[in-house]
């Protein structure tokens, strides 16, 4: 290229870094340049279009542009006028611009891989990022608020430009995070407004975010883009002043444009999931779809691929298949404790401990919870039940406390795990136990109880927000969150939901039926009259004279709010999105979120329609949706906010099973019973199995890591004392094991055979520790244990020297284990 096109490029730019109080003169010298410009790019492109074909059209005219942001292409008719009468529509100064990005900073790039990590552009001889603020289209520093006051909210819009994108066809900004770090490590959310391809660039995209409110003038910042979980390099731009800021990543560099322009990015087409899997992704895959991968299942998985995976889970009997569920059927108990279980007995085998033991307290669910998770054939039935069980809640520290009442909940919530949701949501609303829980048992005309109403609309269905597709808040003419209900609703609903208690037909004397659904009392219990729902929805008045027309009101209600509730829009999105919280990532991307939802509201509108039939509400196919999805799936995630702190139960249980769980004399398998009464481990981790501490389960689905923006729901139980629990209860595992009771007491009934772990193919290879540690990276880590952490734990080992070969063999694999399971990376499933 030429001195004078450098030379009048430079000008260009200059030019463009002119506030809004350009003066006629200022833009006439503009255009002067401009259309000099113009004409030997023309020439320019026209010498080089042998070798640079794509630059042929540069100086077209760019296409109209959103009107709800600002614009670095410049303002045409039917973009925001700011500009309008300045800037004619044909005016090539994005164009000159973009010939500055591709051109003037020339370079190469990487070659792009699977999981591609996006590449931010940046200038050829630094990692400063090639940007413009969106409507004055200056460069750097950026103010933080823009001049130009065309919207009440003027905080300013800066255009990055970025290659290598993985985008589904008809994604856009709500496929992305984006974020900046100042000088002092403090992270800043970003928003993505828009993104686009650049005209007659198709491999060059523009990215447009809006600044943190909470952003100062901080100097150079560190700026990152994730999609699908893949985080970009990052490059420097200028808040405020120039100067300052973190230091450059380890091992960056600069990420200038290709001097020959690229192509533009395929779309994404979603694997079929039907061959063979990778190591690392089948690691990551059970992860999710099970309560955790163990050596036989790894290989197992990648030979027959996901989507066999999923149709032999969705075809796996439960344990208790007349029940569609884990939980066997379990006798009732009298109500009175003190009668059922005597302090004495003419039973010589009878134990009043145990009595009490397996008819009043959880201990019978817990040990099965564990005993099914740690060896069940159903891994995915079991992962997705236990989520329902987090967000319809019903917990046994309440009323609600004996094993049988509970067992029919979670038999409901297995039975239903891939069924339909609005047949899931009105068996759970009538068995007992949520009824004594939420008190719609009590609930009557003349004493209505909002209790239910109000957690079925909170917490089971829709949420307190209107929420677009992507689960993002609808929001008002001062951006404030529109509200799904009010107060009005919540009396409306408990009006629907009046008139209900348990069945009168005897289990036996002394015994409340908590085993059949609930029934209308009859009488005049239900309240007949008209209700107005959501949106408008009218349930007319019943014509209730009588006990039997008050029965038959009650039950066409109830079957009436069940279908306006499962068909509200908000249901898909607020159902879906915590779905995915539970299985993959605490923060999806909205369009992560919307691609489920669509599922969810017909699962045909999928990324794997196959065998559909235009259901909603279709669980098996909104699991398999997660399950799939581009953000869930691939080798690797590196984006920073990608990811989820394994809960207790995920982390107890997932450690058990990669270890071949067994007994403690390992002759056979683990009782299940992982302390005294069954779910202690866990109980001291802040998650006692069956026994959540509110409505809003262990943990709120809206958690934020302190001090970030980033959503974080198992952080919500995790502490500085259940940190260190963590590890004690890794130490034991790993260096004692659970005990069984071999002398069983009236006072100590419990662990008949005791549960440890069997790491005897890591002792084998312990004379050479690196071996270990390669195991155990892709056993726990799927390949991502990072230097520092290898380097550690293999000192760690080399310095355990003792002189007898099988005990130094069996210290140093006991120390790897217990490294690398307590480890933050381990802490977190990526």
């Amino acid at each position: 290229m030429s001195t004078e096109l450098l030379y009048t490029l430079q000008i260009v730019i200059l030019s463009t870094n002119r506030t809004s109080s350009q003066s006629p003169k200022d833009f006439a010298r503009l255009f002067a340049n401009l259309n000099r410009l113009k004409i030997l790019i023309g020439s320019w492109a026209k010498a080089y279009s042998g070798v640079q074909p794509g630059f042929q059209t540069l100086v077209a005219p760019p296409p109209t542009i959103s009107p709800d942001i600002g614009s670095c292409f410049g303002n045409c008719d039917g973009a925001i006028p700011l500009m309008k009468r300045s800037l004619p529509c044909d005016a090539p100064l994005f164009n000159i611009l973009v010939l500055f990005v591709l051109v003037l900073l020339g370079g190469s790039v990487a070659t792009a891989a699977t999981n591609k990590k996006p590449i931010l552009i940046s200038h050829a001889t630094s990692t400063r990022a090639v940007a413009f603020e969106s409507v004055t289209m200056k460069a750097e520093p950026f103010a933080l608020t823009n001049s130009w006051n065309y919207s009440p909210d003027n905080r300013t819009r800066v255009c990055i430009f970025a290659m290598d994108l993985e985008l589904l066809p008809g994604e856009g900004a709500n496929a992305f995070f984006a974020d900046v770090q100042d000088g002092n490590g403090k992270i800043y959310p970003l928003r993505v407004e828009y993104v686009g391809q650049v005209p007659n660039f198709p491999g060059i995209t523009m990215i447009v975010v809006r600044l943190a409110d909470d952003l100062g003038n901080v100097g150079d910042v560190l700026v990152r883009l994730s999609l699908h979980g893949m985080t970009s390099n990052r490059v420097r731009i200028a808040i405020g002043q120039s100067g300052g800021g973190p230091a450059d990543d380890f091992a960056a560099v600069p990420t200038p444009a290709p001097a020959v322009p690229p192509g533009a990015d395929p779309p994404l087409v979603p694997d079929p999931y039907t061959g063979p899997a990778t190591d690392a992704d089948t690691v990551r895959f059970l992860e999710q779809a099970s309560w955790g991968p163990t050596p036989a299942e790894i290989t197992r998985v990648k030979a027959m691929g996901f989507r066999a995976y999923l149709d032999e889970q969705f075809s796996t009997a439960p344990a208790n298949p007349g029940k569609g569920s884990n939980y066997p059927d379990l006798g009732f108990p009298l109500d009175d404790s003190s009668q059922q279980c005597p302090a004495t007995s003419i039973d010589p085998n009878y134990n009043q401990a145990v009595c009490l033991r397996d008819n009043y307290s959880i201990y019978p669910l817990q040990r099965t919870f564990f005993t099914r998770a740690l060896y069940g054939n159903d891994q995915l039935r079991q992962r997705v039940a236990f989520a329902l069980h987090q967000i319809l809640v019903v917990s046994g520290n309440s009323e609600v406390n004996r094993p049988s009442w509970l067992t029919i909940y979670l038999q409901a919530l297995d039975r239903n795990a891939f069924g339909s949701y609005r047949t899931l949501l009105h068996e759970v609303t009538l068995t007992p136990a949520m009824g004594e829980y939420l008190d719609m048992r009590l609930s009557t005309r003349t004493n209505p109880n909002e209790n239910f109403a109000r957690e079925i609309l909170q917490l089971f269905s829709i949420g307190t927000e209107v929420l677009n597709l992507d689960g993002t808040p609808q929001l008002d003419a001062q951006g404030v969150p529109l509200a799904t209900y009010t107060q009005t609703h919540v009396n409306e609903f408990t009006r629907v939901f009046t008139g209900w208690n348990f069945s009168a037909t005897p289990i036996a004397a002394g015994i409340t039926n908590f085993r059949d659904p609930m029934v209308p009392r009859g009488g005049q219990n239900h309240d007949a009259g008209a209700k107005t729902l959501l949106n408008g929805f009218l349930i007319p008045a019943c014509t209730s004279t009588n006990s039997a027309q008050n029965i038959a009101c009650a039950q066409s209600d109830m079957n009436a709010v069940m279908d306006h509730i499962a068909n509200h829009p908000n249901v898909g999105p607020f159902f879906s999105k915590q779905l995915i919280q539970h299985l993959v990532t605490s923060n999806p991307s909205p369009a992560y979120v919307e691609r489920v939802a669509r599922v969810f509201n017909n699962d045909c509108d999928g990324l794997y329609p196959q065998n559909c039939t235009n259901a909603r509400g279709n669980l098996k196919f909104v699991v398999q949706a997660i399950l799939l999805d581009p953000e869930a799936r691939g080798d690797v995630k590196t984006a920073p906010n990608y990811g989820k702190l394994r809960e207790p139960a995920q982390y107890v249980n997932g450690f058990l099973r990669a270890f071949n769980v067994k007994s403690l004399d390992k002759t056979s398998t683990s009782d299940g019973v992982l302390d005294n009464r069954g779910g202690n481990f866990t109980g001291t981790l802040d998650q006692p199995i069956f026994l959540p501490t509110t409505v809003f389960s262990y943990y709120q689905p809206s958690y934020e890591v302190p001090g970030t923006k980033i959503l974080g729901p198992a952080f919500g139980i995790l502490s500085t004392t259940t940190t260190l629990r963590r590890a004690n209860v890794i130490n034991s595992f790993v260096y004692s094991g659970v005990g069984p009771n071999t002398t069983p007491t009236p006072a100590n009934p419990d662990r008949p055979r005791g549960t440890s772990i069997d790491i005897a193919n890591l002792e084998a290879m312990a004379a050479n520790p690196a071996d270990v540690v390669n195991a155990l990276d892709a056993l726990l880590l799927h390949g991502t244990m990072n230097a520092q952490m290898r380097t550690s734990i293999i000192n760690a080992m080399n310095s355990i020297n003792d002189a007898n070969v099988t005990t130094r063999h069996q210290k140093r694999a006991r120390v790897a284990v217990y490294l690398t399971a307590t480890s933050s990376q381990y802490d977190i499933q990526r």
